[in-house]
């Protein structure tokens, strides 16, 4: 039969109005009860995959061989994904199993991605499919920690997986936390706080976690109220923040402060960097208009205001990592705009040197 433009045409219409029948009728079901089919879940499943591989080429991988990434990684994974993706040895959670598509289980599934692919799923999330974004796009730094922890799922035990993401063998045992009694039970620090930040405060498994103990009081409520506000940006902490009152940020604020500073364990960095910071930290650079760190920051008692930050025994990697936050203007925070100008002005040497100095700084001189 020959087909004609005037048949083309009202085929075309027929259809059409079929299809707009179709979908004001309700007559195709959305129940995620029923699944997909076969040739819809292929047809997502190819798009979704080529896409990835498509967008997430040229991604740079840094180290993730670090200390503690595999820890820090966990910690965030038990607060952001395992009520979706289940843990080791475990069977998958029920109401994960109603969804469609079914969130599929990571101990089974990672082996077939890059370190990059990973990385975008978890920054972007994926349409359709229930997998949402990370919290804010602005901190990739919090991202990697995670895919390190993903390498190592598959081969982990659900020993292993709790070991890491609640208190750690290091941490001091239940009842013995060094200068304050806990908050309640320990129940909430085991599970909130002491994969990343350990029971009392302390860090000592990863260079990108800050040290709690002994920090300010006020900064640590103000910090957690901002977290809370999504006012300061950070995919780990403000889902945290998110569900604590006002009288819990409060008592968390109390206790961590009230904790003794231990003596950091990273490698002392090399004393002529340490010079270079400690000028600029005391001193300041009048040419560049850098005001001196120390009467905000210490180290000493005189602080023009507890909710700054004291930095003494900090990192260097998180110092310098916030300093660049804070030129970028993606680190946020109630008083964020007071480091704007000052960090603008800090060039790559410079952050290394003061957050070089800060770190070799003795917690005695907090």
């Amino acid at each position: 039969m020959k087909i004609t433009f005037k048949r083309f045409l009202i085929a075309t219409v027929t259809l059409g109005i079929i299809g707009v029948a179709v979908l004001v009728s309700g007559i195709v079901p959305v129940k995620a009860s029923s699944g997909h089919w076969p040739v819809t879940a292929w047809f997502l499943d190819y798009a979704s995959d080529r896409s990835v591989d498509f967008h997430s080429n040229g991604i740079e991988v840094p180290n993730l061989d670090v200390p503690g990434m595999i820890t820090l990684g966990a910690g965030t994974y038990q607060t952001n994904c395992q009520f979706c993706h289940g843990q080791p040895e475990r069977q998958q959670p029920p109401v994960a199993q109603g969804m469609t598509p079914t969130p599929p289980q990571l101990q089974d599934s990672l082996p077939e991605m890059s370190d990059q692919e990973t990385f975008y799923i978890v920054k972007h999330g994926i349409k359709f499919a229930g997998m949402p974004a990370w919290p804010t796009q602005r901190r990739d730094d919090e991202i990697w920690p995670v895919v390190a922890f993903l390498n190592a799922m598959p081969s982990m035990t659900n020993e292993e997986y709790r070991q890491r993401t609640r208190r750690r063998p290091s941490d001091p045992p239940e009842g013995s936390f060094n200068r304050a009694e806990p908050i309640g039970d320990n129940a909430f620090i085991d599970e909130h706080c002491a994969a990343c930040h350990g029971r009392d405060g302390s860090n000592n498994i990863n260079r990108r976690v800050p040290i709690l103990a002994g920090q300010n009081e006020a900064y640590l409520a103000m910090s957690l109220r901002s977290y809370r506000a999504m006012r300061r940006h950070s995919g780990v902490m403000m889902p945290v923040a998110y569900r604590l009152t006002d009288d819990r940020i409060d008592a968390l604020a109390k206790h961590f402060s009230s904790q003794s500073r231990l003596p950091p364990k990273e490698p002392a960095p090399k004393s002529e960097l340490v010079e270079t910071g400690r000028r600029l930290a005391t001193e300041g650079d009048v040419k560049k208009k850098i005001p001196s760190c120390v009467d905000c920051h210490g180290p000493g008692e005189r602080l023009r205001s507890k909710t700054y930050p004291r930095l003494a025994g900090q990192p260097a990697w998180y110092i310098e990592r916030q300093l660049e936050l804070f030129g970028k203007r993606d680190r946020g925070g109630m008083k964020a705009k007071i480091m704007h100008k000052i960090a603008d002005k800090l060039d790559d040497e410079s952050r290394r040197a003061v957050a070089a100095y800060y770190a070799a700084a003795p917690a005695a001189s907090l």
